[in-house]
């Protein structure tokens, strides 16, 4: 699985209350660095609400936006 198809399984919860457990799934058997380990939790930098990763240094990292009702409604990645 390749960070291309990550992304467009995560842009298909575009519209959906954010879910860390249907972010993970979204990953399927995507890996890093050997590593498979997902972190999905909230941002701590403006710009984004959320952030999802693959536990490793320098991993691609899954962006999101999310509306008042914490629905998402965008999602890129770095």
């Amino acid at each position: 699985m390749t960070k291309e198809m990550v992304l467009e399984n995560l842009k298909k919860l575009v519209g959906t209350e954010f879910d860390a457990d249907e972010v993970i799934c979204a990953f399927e058997d995507f890996e890093e660095d050997g590593e498979t380990n997902i972190i999905a939790e909230d941002s701590h930098n403006a710009g984004y609400d959320k952030i999802a990763c693959i536990d490793a240094r320098d991993s691609t990292e899954f962006y999101f936006s999310l509306d008042e009702g914490g629905c998402i409604t965008d999602v890129w990645m770095r």
